[in-house]
């Protein structure tokens, strides 16, 4: 059922749950970058996703308290996108405005359930504000990321784009998450994020769960897997 956070420019999704009923913890599932980008120099007029992967994720997630968020400026009205930023899903996507965004509705989707703890998930680019995000909380209790750019300079460098700024680059970040429990999932075939694009995050998070995955690439076969490997991940521990 669509929830409402604080930042209007965002949309959030929750699975029912009894009127009244509080847990302990709401695992929160936070989109990709969405719609792709046609040439490197053409961003789409619209991020939001054409095929919502992560929404598939969440809904196949046996948790108890699940919640789906997505980027800024995602799933809005031609109206309301309008109004909205296009640096959001361009080169300021992990800019500290949108972090912020996105943490605080973070905290709305916990006082929705009545958590007082939260497992972030994110997918590609939403691994990456995943992180961002978790690096700035002190009530994060598993981290997973899935074909995540970790080291956002790392990764334009090797697919050959612009840096992203005014962004954040997680790698930065990954000495403040060295308490956070975190499983890294990479495809061992994806070229969207090659796998040597998260070193330096990795190396910086020594305590990590890293599982490389044969046969994966950047979108397969992660939705159609994601019961097993949720089993494999930190959040089949908390």
């Amino acid at each position: 059922m669509p929830v409402e956070v604080p930042d209007k420019r965002l949309r959030a999704f929750a699975k029912r749950t009894a009127p009244g009923v509080s847990t302990g913890r709401v695992t929160v599932y936070i989109e990709s970058d969405g719609a792709p980008w046609r040439v490197p120099d053409e961003p789409p007029v619209d991020p939001t996703p054409l095929r919502p992967l992560v929404l598939r994720m969440a809904i196949s997630d046996p948790s108890p308290a699940v919640a789906y968020l997505g980027r800024p400026c995602q799933y809005l009205g031609k109206e309301e996108l309008l109004q909205c930023d296009p640096a959001l899903w361009m080169g300021g996507r992990f800019r500290d405005e949108a972090v912020a965004a996105m943490s605080l509705a973070v905290d709305g989707l916990k006082r929705i359930y009545g958590a007082a703890e939260v497992n972030l998930v994110g997918y590609s680019g939403g691994g990456a504000m995943a992180a961002l995000i978790a690096a700035r909380r002190g009530d994060v209790s598993c981290l997973v990321t899935v074909a995540a750019p970790l080291d956002t300079r790392a990764w334009t460098d090797a697919i050959g784009v612009s840096p992203l700024s005014p962004s954040l680059n997680p790698a930065d970040d990954a000495d403040r998450l060295r308490r956070v429990p975190q499983t890294h999932f990479r495809g061992v075939r994806d070229k969207v994020v090659p796998a040597a694009t998260t070193r330096r995050f990795l190396d910086r998070a020594p305590g990590a769960t890293v599982i490389d995955k044969q046969g994966f690439d950047h979108r397969c076969c992660w939705d159609d897997e994601w019961k097993d490997l949720w089993r494999l991940s930190c959040l089949g521990n908390v």
